[in-house]
């Protein structure tokens, strides 16, 4: 997909998908934050993304009770650096989306404060931009993130909640699957590397949909 429409086309999807329709079953929260890490070693010393701040939006739509199925979009304007030899090199810009679908339990869904875990699997895109990185590609791989936080609803009908959260993502930059029958039955697994990990603080307001 063309690096210009990849974001609007995600973010599309997403406010087409929070319709009132879904009744008060699905909620959006669009949020923001301070991301940091994503270190990992090359052969000439240590890339690195620069701390900075991220951008999400995610939708949930409610499956039971206290469980919801979601989709998230995360973005962040960042740069790329190298260390090597005690030197510090700015590299080029760099933008890193994460796209991913997964699930969100509330620990206890009574009372003022609602505690959650999340948990989700996606894609990573790191896209590189400026000048500098003209001739360079972008670059995906499969990604996953946890996390866990609060929400606090503001106002009495309980349709905006301040939403409080810590994450870490991570990065697979490539795996494999294998498969075998016998007699005693099927066996699979799947196996890959941990690639780049990053954390982030970030608070954002959720706001229920429908009537």
């Amino acid at each position: 997909m063309n690096r210009r429409l990849f974001g609007p086309t995600i973010l599309t999807l997403l406010l087409v998908l929070a319709s009132p329709a879904h009744g008060q079953r699905a909620a959006l929260t669009a949020s923001g934050g301070w991301k940091f890490g994503g270190s990992t070693r090359v052969q000439v010393g240590e890339l690195n993304s620069a701390a900075s701040e991220h951008y999400g939006l995610e939708l949930a739509v409610r499956v039971r009770r206290d469980a919801s199925g979601i989709l998230l979009v995360d973005y962040q304007p960042t740069k790329l650096r190298l260390e090597s030899g005690g030197l510090n090199s700015e590299l080029f810009d760099l933008d890193v989306w994460y796209v991913m679908l997964g699930g969100q339990v509330e620990l206890i869904d009574r009372g003022p404060v609602v505690p959650f875990a999340i948990g989700t699997l996606g894609i990573a895109w790191f896209n590189p931009t400026g000048a500098s990185a003209a001739d360079r590609g972008s670059d995906t791989s499969f990604a996953g993130m946890f996390g866990g936080g609060a929400r606090v609803p503001l106002g009495q009908s309980g349709k905006v909640s301040l939403r409080l959260e810590g994450r870490m993502y991570l990065t697979i930059p490539w795996g494999g699957a294998s498969l075998y029958c016998g007699g005693g039955g099927c066996y699979g697994g799947i196996g890959g590397t941990i690639g780049p990990v990053q954390g982030t603080a970030m608070a954002g307001l959720r706001f229920a949909l429908g009537s």
